[in-house]
């Protein structure tokens, strides 16, 4: 069981980190300075991280 963890947290990690960079490249685009664009594309990771280790915990808690 543990390696389907394992490949959803890859998931979810890849996806967070794809979201950033967009969100990052779209804010140094729009006009911010590079550190604000790293900044935000920070905060995109870090809300998508969360968001989606959320929705795998409720789901796995809704299946036991």
């Amino acid at each position: 069981m543990h390696h389907v963890r394992f490949v959803w947290t890859a998931i979810i990690v890849i996806t967070a980190v794809i979201l950033g960079a967009a969100g990052g490249t779209l804010a140094w685009m729009g006009g911010a300075s590079a550190p604000n664009a790293v900044l935000a594309g920070a905060g995109g990771f870090t809300a998508t991280v969360i968001l989606l280790l959320a929705i795998a915990a409720f789901l796995e808690g809704a299946r036991r």
